[in-house]
């Protein structure tokens, strides 16, 4: 999993199930800066627990120089980015988000003083409908699971449902969950994919005023959490921004970029940053690593304030 890269070698790992257009959009971008990335882990081959166990295979783990977070099954991400962190191997991945459920996420945010919408987390059935009868209807159930969809509860027969479904089939597992005031729908919600702490593209449902305020946030949330690559769906309700949710491994290919960059691009640059840090003589800024990127701003350039249609 190496390859020459001027007098440096330098090698990512793209952590995913299987190349999506997402993951080939990030390893062309990755090919372009002159970086060698490689699917990561095998799904056919053991990993490691840490830098002194042996190989169960006999032969040396290739372990990247750093690891990109791209893998829609959570549970499978933290084992592997447990084991990175045994390793040393530095990855770009949502910080909390990648690691923990919802409930981490809403603590963190809240622990910042950060606006969001008035949360309960129940435990139970009853525990659930006592909270959609304080908050009001519509209300919305966020499974603590990152990777699950939230729930618009609309009524209380529907709220009775739901809650009534996941208690009697998914048992303890299936009655945790945050109880959110509201259910806002996709015109007033916005998804802002950050990278490195910066606001890098907005994806959104119809056309709806994206603010530098609702950016600001989304940066912000993302600072909270100490993540590196992640999106933070911001609601609009009625009043000021507020943080609605986070998406770990967020889906980029019909996001529009803020600045005159495609999101995987923004992502390779990061990791570029890394490796100059991470790799002895690989220099930080190597402007002619990227003499045609293909521009998808829309003519945005470093506009902050983004009309987006859909």
């Amino acid at each position: 999993m190496t390859a020459e890269k001027g007098s440096t070698m330098a090698t990512v790992g793209v952590l995913c199930a299987r190349g999506r257009i997402e993951e080939n959009a990030l390893m062309a971008a990755l090919a372009q800066a002159g970086i060698v990335s490689a699917l990561f882990p095998p799904a056919d081959e053991p990993l490691p627990v840490g830098p002194m166990s042996p190989s169960p295979t006999g032969r040396a783990f290739p372990v990247p120089q750093i690891v990109v977070d791209r893998h829609p099954t959570r549970q499978i991400a933290r084992a592997v980015l447990a084991t990175c962190s045994a390793l040393s191997v530095p990855v770009l991945c949502a910080g909390i988000a990648a690691t923990g459920d919802r409930l981490d996420v809403a603590s963190a945010l809240a622990a910042h003083g950060l606006p969001r919408p008035l949360t309960a987390l129940c435990t139970s059935e009853d525990a659930g409908l006592q909270a959609v009868a304080a908050m009001g209807l519509p209300a919305t159930l966020l499974p603590l699971e990152l990777r699950s969809a939230p729930i618009a509860l609309l009524d209380r027969d529907a709220a009775e449902a739901v809650l009534e479904h996941r208690a009697v089939l998914g048992g303890v597992e299936g009655s945790l969950g945050l109880i959110q005031a509201g259910s806002p729908g996709s015109e007033n919600l916005a998804s802002v994919i950050v990278v490195d702490g910066a606001a890098s593209a907005v994806e959104t449902a119809s056309s709806t005023t994206i603010s530098n305020q609702a950016l600001r946030l989304a940066e912000k949330a993302a600072r909270a959490l100490n993540a590196d690559l992640v999106a933070i769906v911001i609601a609009f309700p009625t009043g000021e921004p507020v943080v609605w949710d986070v998406l770990p491994v967020p889906d980029f290919r019909s996001a529009m970029p803020i600045v005159d960059l495609s999101v995987a691009h923004t992502i390779a640059r990061a990791v570029e940053r890394r490796l100059a840090t991470a790799v002895p003589g690989l220099p930080a800024n190597r402007d002619l690593a990227w003499p045609s990127l293909s521009t998808h701003g829309q003519g945005q350039g470093l506009r902050r304030d983004l009309i987006i249609s859909a």
